[in-house]
């Protein structure tokens, strides 16, 4: 799966964790346990976009820098 459509269905999840926080009668141990999966997928998105923004770096890293040419101001 890419990392982008993986995102997005973590992002679907979360918000769907998030619209059940928001039940009223949700029980205390049901609010634990979505709040607990709502972390754990957090974690998820945060670490795709580590990879991602990691990936970046590493791209800015390699590129090369061009050759300084002779005509010298000082």
């Amino acid at each position: 799966m890419e990392p982008d459509s993986k995102l997005e269905d973590l992002r679907s999840v979360l918000s769907c964790v998030f619209e059940k926080l928001g039940a009223e009668s949700l029980t205390e141990p049901d609010r634990v346990e979505l709040v607990t999966r709502a972390e754990v997928v957090q974690d998820q998105i945060d670490a795709i976009q580590d990879v991602g923004c990691d990936e970046e770096h590493v791209h800015m890293r390699t590129t090369q820098v061009p050759e300084p040419s002779d005509d010298r101001l000082f």
